[in-house]
């Protein structure tokens, strides 16, 4: 399984990954890795590569099928919507989804109309490996870490309070103590071994006491140049340097409460456990 990394347009975030369970998720992001650059053909994909790759815990193989069904049944209400005025048009991303359960494979191939999220991709993409994805526990942390992967060489994201809600398909009945506890703190457990120095800043309004952003930062990691990536040059950086992620001067001025939980932090044998798990992963 190493080795294996989902690419797809930075659009795609925007999509909340609505009512999908921990393993609907890493399913669901398999399928992405597989059918990148495979422009709209269709895909044959045995049901053990996928167990594989999703790193799929239940032997069961009728649980298996009905996890299949269940993930697509979601992604059917997974829309990519474009407005054009007053007009627009809705998308669903695969348009071609069957699980063969006597040869057992699953069959797949991408919404021609929506080919460009997966292929030809050269610019304003999110890239990570699938295995860092599906080694995580809570759905919560699992979509909080692809957001957090578009933005991993600034090391910075604010979002509304009610955009987060949304993405990360936060129950409306959720109060800011209820995200804290069953959201953040999650969050921050599980992501602060991946994005170091993960802390989370909820920044209250000028009038009143409600939280209105959230500010994620983080050490940003480094950029490393390849074919696909110019390099970037002095020109590019100076436009770089005038960034809508980094903090503007009214947003310094605000009241925030940094979240740094005890939790944040992993015990030695923790790290261990972890690193162990990912060795024996690689092995198979």
């Amino acid at each position: 399984m190493s080795g294996e990394t989902v690419v797809y347009r930075n659009e795609m975030n925007l999509v909340p990954l609505r009512k999908f369970t921990s393993t609907e998720v890493d399913l669901f992001f398999t399928l992405c890795n597989k059918l990148k650059e495979q422009d709209t053909r269709k895909l044959e994909i045995p049901f053990d590569e996928l167990k594989h790759l999703s790193n799929y815990y239940s032997r069961s193989q009728e649980r298996f099928i009905r996890d299949l069904e269940h993930v697509y049944d979601k992604m059917l209400h997974l829309t990519y919507t474009e407005r054009n005025g007053k007009s627009f048009e809705k998308f669903v991303l695969f348009t071609s989804y069957k699980v063969d359960t006597e040869n057992q494979y699953l069959s797949i191939s991408i919404n021609p109309d929506l080919k460009h999220i997966l292929n030809s991709i050269t610019a304003d993409f999110t890239k990570f490996e699938l295995q860092e994805m599906t080694h995580l526990r809570s759905t919560y942390a699992k979509n909080m870490f692809r957001l957090l992967k578009q933005y991993k060489h600034t090391g910075y994201l604010r979002v509304q309070i009610d955009d987060f809600r949304e993405r990360l398909d936060i129950p409306k009945s959720y109060r800011m103590s209820e995200i804290d506890k069953y959201v953040l703190k999650p969050i921050i457990k599980e992501l602060g071994f991946i994005f170091k120095n993960l802390n989370i800043n909820k920044i209250k309004a000028k009038k009143g006491r409600k939280i209105e952003l959230l500010e994620f930062n983080f050490t940003p990691e480094k950029r490393i140049h390849s074919k696909r990536q110019p390099k970037i040059t002095s020109d590019s950086k100076k436009k770089q340097s005038i960034s809508r992620e980094m903090t503007p001067e009214w947003l310094k001025k605000q009241e925030y409460e940094p979240i740094k939980p005890k939790t944040n932090k992993f015990t030695e044998e923790e790290k261990r456990a972890f690193l162990e798990k990912m060795n024996k992963r690689e092995k198979l």
